[in-house]
């Protein structure tokens, strides 16, 4: 007796990153909002001299650099999540099967 093992699928494979895709634009928007915030407050601020100004522009710049890691943060772990529920509704749609067999061998009469 033989024996087959395989992963059927019931159904075609389909690929979830758009489901990520929304949110990860809304936070390139952020993105590019926060770049145009910190660049208005530089131009305000370009005459300025001073100790006030100098520690406003660090605080500014860092502001922006943690913000930039945080939305960075959040991009993979949509994208990660996103990977994670297209494979597990893909595994869904499939099962492992074993088919059994019987050989049957046929003798040319001679």
């Amino acid at each position: 007796m033989g024996q087959l093992n395989m992963f059927y699928h019931f159904d075609v494979e389909q690929d979830f990153m758009y489901k990520a895709n929304t949110f990860i634009q809304q936070l390139n928007r952020m993105s590019e909002l926060d770049a145009e915030l910190v660049h208005l407050i530089h131009d305000e601020m370009k005459y300025g001299r001073g100790q006030i100004i100098d520690k406003t522009n660090e605080a500014i710049e860092q502001y922006q650099k943690t913000n930039q890691s945080y939305n960075d943060m959040y991009k993979n772990s949509m994208h990660t999540a996103a990977q994670r529920y297209t494979n597990m509704i893909n595994d869904m749609r499939g099962q492992n099967i074993t088919l059994y067999y019987d050989v049957i061998t046929r003798e040319k009469k001679k």
